[in-house]
C-alpha cells in the first residue's frame, strides 16, 4: 500500500534504502540507490518534470503485457533465489531487481534514482499476514517538507501461501495471476505507484482518482485490492477452522480445549483458566499459539 497506507488496505504518515548490485534488463549491473547526475534530494525541478510525465503517459495493453513478460523471464534468469514460477525462496535483492526493471521500462529509469537521492530501501516481511505490500514513508528531520526515506515492502508470507494448498483463481489489482511471480509483479506494481505518488506529490491514496489513473495507464490495473491467500482463508478452506470455533490440541501431552480468537501465521487459542488473563467477556484465559495443522474442531 502506500504513502499512508499498506497495499490493499492501510498506511500512515509513517509512509513507508541499501545499496545492492542488481541486474538491469540487459544483464549489466548497477547499484540500487546510485544517484545519477547528482540528483539533489527533493529537487522541485526534477519532481515537477516527473509529475508532468507521469500525468500524461499511457501504455497500450500489448506494451504492458510485453514488458511484464520480459520482467517475469528476467526474474527467473537472474535471481539466485527464485527457481521457478511458483518459487519457495525469495530475497530482498529479488524485490529490488524487479522494481528496477519496472522503473527502467515504464519510467525510463527516473523514479528510483530520484527516490534514492533521499533514501530508498526494499524489504520482505514474513509478519505481514493480511497485507500483500506496503510503502512506508518516514520523515527523519521531523518535517513533512523535509527529506524523506522510503521503504517498499512485500509480504513473503502471502506470496508463499498463494498457489500453494488453496485452489482458486487469484487476482491482484484486478489482474489475473498465473503463478507466484505474476502475483509478486502485480503487488510490486501497486507499491511502485504508491512510491511514485509519495515521491512526486508527498501524498497518496490507492482509493483515490490520481492513484487509480496512474495504475490504470501504466499497468492496466482495474482494482486496488490484493486478493492473495491469507492464513485465515487457508484455515477455513483447508482445515475448516474459523475465528470463534471451539478447537482441541495437545500441549505437553495434555489435551486442551479452547476458542480460536485470531488467525495469523498461527491460531491464537484462548483456553479457560482461573488464573489466566481476564478478557472483555469477563472470563479468564491462557493464550496458546498453535499451528493450524495441530488443531481439531472441538
Amino acid at each position: 500500500m502506500a504513502g499512508k497506507r499498506p497495499t490493499g488496505s492501510t498506511a500512515g504518515r509513517e509512509h513507508r534504502r541499501h545499496t545492492q548490485r542488481v541486474a538491469t534488463p540487459t544483464g549489466t549491473l548497477r547499484p540500487v540507490g546510485t544517484v545519477h547526475n547528482a540528483i539533489r534530494p527533493r529537487d522541485p525541478a526534477v519532481l515537477n518534470r516527473l509529475a508532468g510525465e507521469v500525468a500524461l503517459r499511457t501504455f497500450t495493453p500489448e506494451q504492458i503485457q510485453s514488458w511484464r513478460c520480459e520482467i517475469h523471464e528476467q526474474t527467473l534468469l537472474t535471481s539466485r533465489s527464485i527457481d521457478g514460477p511458483n518459487f519457495t525462496r525469495v530475497s530482498r535483492a529479488d524485490v529490488e531487481r524487479m522494481v528496477r526493471m519496472y522503473d527502467d521500462r515504464f519510467f525510463d529509469g527516473k523514479i528510483l534514482p530520484t527516490a534514492s537521492a533521499e533514501g530508498l530501501r526494499f524489504a520482505l516481511s514474513s509478519r505481514m499476514t493480511s497485507t500483500a505490500g506496503k510503502l512506508v514513508t518516514q520523515y527523519p528531520e521531523g518535517s513533512h517538507d523535509g527529506i524523506r526515506q522510503f521503504q517498499l515492502v512485500l509480504s513473503s508470507t502471502l506470496l508463499f501461501q498463494t498457489f500453494e494448498d488453496v485452489s482458486r483463481g487469484v487476482k491482484v489489482a484486478g489482474c489475473p495471476c498465473r503463478d507466484r511471480i505474476d502475483a509478486m509483479q502485480r503487488v510490486a506494481e501497486h507499491e511502485f505507484v504508491h512510491l511514485v505518488e509519495m515521491l512526486i506529490w508527498n501524498d497518496g491514496n490507492c482509493s483515490e482518482a490520481r492513484f487509480q489513473s496512474i495504475a490504470s495507464r501504466y499497468f492496466g490495473h482495474t482494482d486496488y485490492q490484493h486478493n492473495l491467500i491469507t492464513q485465515r482463508e487457508r484455515a477455513a478452506v483447508k482445515f475448516k477452522i474459523c475465528v470463534g470455533d471451539t478447537v482441541q490440541f495437545y500441549h505437553d501431552g495434555h489435551r486442551m480445549t479452547g476458542r480460536v480468537n485470531r488467525i495469523t501465521r498461527r491460531a491464537t487459542v484462548l483456553v479457560p483458566n482461573p488464573v489466566g488473563e481476564r478478557f472483555s467477556d469477563g472470563e479468564r484465559y491462557v493464550r496458546y499459539y498453535v499451528p493450524l495443522e495441530h488443531l481439531r474442531k472441538g
